[in-house]
């Protein structure tokens, strides 16, 4: 899921997750449950972003829940995992994985990136990049594969110009494997983590989010005039 206004009771969770209830594990991770299982899990989601960035810039507070009321008493809602902006994240008992704990630190790490420009950086971009960096096999080829998408490019493009919020409502997942084809293809044009980093630095200096990020249409070759 994507990032949310800072609201209360996230924002009082995040101060003092000790007055939740929660347990501090180090490394800036808190749990209901005193389980170093939980440090691990965070240690090899942690591993995953430095795989795609080289290195990581942010250090969210990260605040995982065992029970469905705790993630309730926290302000969670239906959802696996959220992230607060850059500063903090949540994570359900059903997002207590490392894939849902990255793709919420992928969404941390960009808006740490964009600073002031976050909000220029569309929705669909922000989400299939947290599945490429997450690397979430329900709607990306493993690495290493020839050809990530899930699906012909030409029948991904369509999420660029959609609401996201719309399209995503009732659980529709099929805009998270649409922007991961196309922030797949894009990132591998553009050095992956390096390409994200530098459009974060243009977006910050003035550039437009179309200018720097426009997703084209594979453009099949025309075929040779019989003679």
């Amino acid at each position: 899921m994507g990032t949310t206004v800072l609201a209360a009771p996230a924002v009082a969770v995040t101060v003092c997750p000790a007055c939740y209830g929660l347990h501090n594990l180090g490394g800036n991770v808190w749990a209901e449950t005193d389980d170093p299982r939980y440090r691990t899990m965070i240690d090899g989601a942690r591993a995953r972003l430095d795989y795609f960035y080289g290195e990581r810039t942010a250090n969210p507070r990260i605040l995982i829940c065992a029970t469905d009321t705790c993630y309730r008493h926290i302000g969670g809602g239906g959802e696996k995992g959220r992230a607060l902006g850059e500063f903090s994240l949540m994570l359900s008992p059903a997002g207590a994985t490392e894939t849902i704990a990255t793709h919420e630190l992928s969404h941390a790490e960009l808006h740490h990136l964009l600073g002031a420009s976050a909000n220029s950086v569309p929705d669909w971009f922000d989400e299939g990049l947290a599945v490429l960096v997450s690397q979430d096999p329900r709607y990306l080829a493993p690495v290493g594969t020839p050809e990530r998408c899930l699906m012909p490019y030409e029948l991904a493009l369509p999420v660029v110009d959609a609401d996201w919020f719309s399209s995503t409502r009732h659980g529709n997942d099929l805009p998270y494997r649409q922007a991961a084809c196309v922030v797949s293809r894009w990132a591998r044009g553009h050095g992956n983590g390096t390409g994200v980093a530098d459009l974060a630095s243009r977006l910050a200096q003035g550039s437009k989010f179309g200018e720097v990020v426009n997703p084209q249409p594979t453009v099949s070759p025309s075929p040779t005039p019989s003679r």
